[in-house]
């Protein structure tokens, strides 16, 4: 699974998709919606795109801090 994410000054978005392709499409979208539902400028996020952060995660594991909690034992 793939996890897609943008941190702004007030919101952290977040979206997964089964491909890098599908959860930076898939935020994306929902970024488009934050603007419709917060009437702000259209496009205000495209500065920020390459900001998004794509990372790779195991699906049924426990995270902390966005890291991995390994099984020492």
């Amino acid at each position: 699974m793939i996890k897609a994410s943008l941190d702004t000054t007030h919101f952290s978005f977040t979206a997964y998709g089964q491909t890098t392709s599908h959860a930076v499409n898939a935020l994306k979208r929902g970024l488009d919606q934050h603007t419709t539902d917060y009437g702000c400028d259209n496009g205000w996020w495209h500065t920020y795109s390459d900001d998004i952060v794509v990372e790779y995660i195991e699906l049924n594991k426990a995270y902390r801090d966005s890291e991995l909690i390994k099984v020492t034992k």
